[in-house]
């Protein structure tokens, strides 16, 4: 890591009993070894996930043989162990360790009795950004808490007393002036209510005003549209291009595919028009002219007279 300095922090092993598989890495917010050295560990919990997010164990070695160039390169630098999981728990950061039957051996036997973090930090704030392992030593640096012999379980994460979270609770209640039973979950909504940001309403509409906007539009729009599809269809009967039987048909055709039902009023429409014509009789017409039709004391007159032996005149009558 670019402006990162590598720090190495020894601690003290518990004597007596076999190797712990949670230990205690490093403590919580500010410390100084005996060195002289000062760190910071302010977020814990952002080392957990830095190693999650790598997905690797960490090497617990011996004397920090992994952090020395001339170590690494005169031969084998065997690990003591393997970090599996890290937590951020009561005193700081705590990990679960792997041990190698050798290191196990070894720390029963007194051998070795002190637990050395290696750590990556920041030069200027000496923030502590990251575990890069850690190893077995003789020289304690860091005051922390010894590798267990009896109970060699991580401690548990800190949990605020119930005193403390009933004092709360009557300190929430008296600054909302609500009665001192007041149940958490209501005294959490009002705390929530008072935290949340109220809307700018020069800037924004309320989502619900919009919805209900949205919804008149659309049912104007489905009322009109369904009132211009019905005239439509209602002048198609007025000019005898469909019959009144055919009206709930060419309705839904309208409103289902209006396109389609212009092009059948167009091809189709015709042809049912002239079912709506009158029928004429030639033979009939003709003689009903023949009848009203006036004729004079004509030459052609007493001709068709004489041909059909009527009197002259006859035809006037």
């Amino acid at each position: 890591m670019q402006g990162l300095q590598l720090a190495t922090c020894d601690r003290a092993l518990a004597p007596g009993g076999g190797a712990p598989e949670w230990v205690h890495l490093l403590p919580d917010g500010h410390m100084k070894g005996r060195d002289g050295r000062e760190f910071e560990l302010a977020d814990p919990g952002a080392l957990v996930l830095a190693f999650q997010s790598d997905g690797i164990d960490l090497p617990i070695d011996y004397e920090h043989q992994n952090d020395k160039p001339e170590a690494r390169l005169s031969g084998p630098v065997p690990a003591a162990g393997w970090i599996k999981e890290l937590r951020a728990a009561e005193g700081g950061l705590w990990g679960r360790v792997e041990w190698t039957a050798t290191a196990s051996e070894m720390i029963g036997r007194k051998e070795y009795r002190y637990l050395s973090p290696s750590i990556l930090f920041h030069p200027k704030t000496r923030q502590i950004v990251k575990l890069k392992g850690a190893d077995l030593v003789h020289n304690p640096n860091l005051y922390l808490t010894a590798l267990a012999s009896q109970e060699n379980t991580m401690l548990p994460a800190h949990k605020p007393q119930q005193s403390e979270g009933v004092e709360l609770a009557a300190e929430l209640a008296k600054m909302f002036n609500l009665p001192p039973d007041t149940p958490v979950a209501d005294l959490l909504g009002k705390l929530a209510e008072l935290v949340k940001p109220t809307p700018d309403p020069a800037k924004f509409i309320p989502v619900a005003a919009v919805q209900e906007m949205l919804r008149n539009r659309n049912t104007e729009l489905s009322l009109n549209r369904q009132q211009r599809m019905t005239a439509k269809v209602q002048k198609a009967i007025q000019d005898n291009q469909l019959t009144n039987g055919m009206r709930d048909w060419a309705q839904a055709l309208c409103e289902s595919n209006e396109s389609a039902f212009d092009e059948f009023c167009e091809k189709v429409g015709p042809t049912i028009a002239q079912f709506f014509k009158p029928v004429e009789n030639a033979g009939w017409n003709n003689l009903q002219k023949l009848q009203a039709k006036t004729y004079d004391d004509s030459p052609l007159e007493q001709t068709i007279c004489e041909q059909l032996g009527l009197k002259p005149g006859s035809l006037s009558n």
